[in-house]
């Protein structure tokens, strides 16, 4: 082991493991003091700042420092949040956390959600209205973290925490759509990302308007949703960076239709999310890749990545390896 992996070693052990177990145990107030002391480190998810340091280039952001803050806090509930789950029956729901809106009582649908806020909140809010789920996830593959080995622990528990909190096993992308056809069948919901780049998504890409920049949207989950003939609802989770407090925004349950509409809806939702927060936005280190991979759709509507095959490279947590 080199000097440089040592040192990744030290800081991801405090990052993903000491800074947000330290406080956990602590009344929420308290802990959630010591979770925005502890950001102000500069030192703390580092590639996740050095990513979101172009949001000024495509958002009026007044204060970038406070910015930055609050991206390092995001990062850090994320962790914690994981941290707090593992420890708790299924049951359990922290008064720190507010929901708005309803799940659909019953039968299946398809969650749709972003890589924004600390989005363990919605699997935890479906298995507390009474539905069992299965989320989508990119394949988390050992090699792609060789250097980071305490990364890829952490999203193999993450996701070990969604499949225990769900009732059904994660459905790995690509060659997923038999498995969640047939869960759906069932009557359980399916939770997926749709901020997913044509680096992560190549097939099915469609041009959209997202910060006011040409970008794209995959329409796996709105093919599936039409195929199977269940409804689709919005969700995310919003973070209150004055207090800690989170909010579950569940929005409407829509039948499943043209998929230009739908993108472009949920474009713009996600449009006003970043906007209002930008700091929540978990994929900024995607975004620039994103825009260039994007400009063959809206020129000539090739795709610009074919051959991806969905696989998460080395990166920072994110919510929801989303959620």
């Amino acid at each position: 082991m080199n000097a440089g992996d040592l040192r990744d070693l030290i800081g991801d052990t405090w990052m993903l493991s000491i800074a947000p177990g330290m406080p956990a145990r602590l009344p929420w107030r308290a802990a959630y003091a010591c979770y925005r002391r502890l950001a102000r480190s500069p030192r703390m998810f580092g590639d996740a700042v050095a990513a979101a340091r172009i949001a000024p280039d495509y958002l009026p952001i007044a204060d970038v420092d406070a910015f930055l803050h609050d991206v390092r806090t995001t990062y850090l509930l994320d962790v914690a949040d994981l941290q707090l789950s593992r420890r708790q029956s299924l049951d359990w729901w922290p008064s720190h956390v507010a929901v708005e809106g309803r799940w659909p009582r019953a039968g299946a649908f398809i969650a749709v959600t972003f890589h924004y806020g600390t989005g363990l909140w919605l699997c935890r809010a479906l298995r507390r209205s009474g539905h069992r789920s299965t989320f989508l996830s990119a394949r988390f593959e050992r090699e792609a973290f060789a250097r980071r080995p305490l990364l890829h622990r952490y999203g193999m528990r993450r996701l070990a925490e969604v499949e225990r909190i769900g009732g059904e096993p994660i459905t790995y992308r690509p060659g997923a759509r038999r498995s969640m056809l047939d869960t759906l069948a069932r009557g359980v919901p399916v939770v997926g990302l749709i901020d997913v780049p044509p680096r992560l998504a190549a097939r099915g890409q469609h041009p959209v308007r997202l910060l006011g920049q040409p970008a794209s949207l995959p329409d796996g989950l709105l093919r599936l949703a039409e195929e199977a003939q269940v409804p689709i609802v919005p969700c995310w989770v919003e973070i209150d960076f004055a207090s800690g407090r989170r909010r579950v925004v569940i929005g409407e349950a829509t039948p499943p239709g043209p998929a230009e509409a739908v993108l472009a809806e949920l474009a713009a939702l996600l449009d006003r999310l970043v906007r209002t927060q930008p700091a929540a936005w978990m994929f900024w280190q995607e975004w620039r890749a994103w825009l260039r991979d994007a400009v063959p759709l809206h020129d000539s509507g090739a795709f610009s990545n074919p051959d991806a095959e969905g696989r998460l490279a080395d990166s920072n947590p994110a919510t929801g390896p989303t959620t």
